[in-house]
């Protein structure tokens, strides 16, 4: 079965409630893009206190968690199969905006490092509840957490 043809048979497998949320979460990737690029450096996030970090540890109600993971979910299939491939921080700032945008508070964007075969990598991804949403865990297990940070409001 070809990539093209186990695509189309998921896609028809979808639930509207599915549907519904991959056509939100293209529209998202779009938008977090253009924040991204249009955004100074240095003005799209900034390090989050103390106070938000351990609130994102405290206990989420399973049908809270449920949805977040649903989002996320969203998210990563857009970002794979969508009109563009964004990068992690594109993707991790349309996540958390899909929460927010949900009434889902108290997600938060992690920022890691990893030094592998003598290269320097980066990557974004978002918490919620103490759970990893919308990327592959073993993934982000890979990376060295350098900072918490939340977005800052426009200008």
């Amino acid at each position: 079965m070809s990539r093209l043809t186990r695509l189309l048979h998921k896609l028809a497998t979808l639930s509207r409630r599915e549907w519904v949320d991959l056509l939100r979460a293209q529209v998202g990737l779009l938008a977090a893009q253009v924040l991204v690029w249009t955004r100074p450096t240095g003005r799209l996030v900034s390090p989050s206190s103390d106070a938000a970090a351990a609130a994102t540890q405290s206990a989420v109600e399973p049908a809270l968690m449920d949805r977040a993971q649903q989002l996320g979910l969203a998210v990563s299939r857009a970002g794979d199969y969508g009109v563009f491939r964004p990068l992690c921080l594109v993707r991790a700032v349309a996540v958390h905006r899909m929460l927010e945008a949900h009434g889902i508070r108290g997600s938060r964007i992690r920022v890691g490092v990893r030094m592998r075969r003598g290269r320097f990598g980066a990557h974004a991804w978002v918490e919620y509840g103490g759970h990893v949403i919308g990327d592959n865990i073993e993934h982000v297990g890979s990376f060295a957490e350098l900072a918490e940070v939340h977005l800052v409001d426009a200008p």
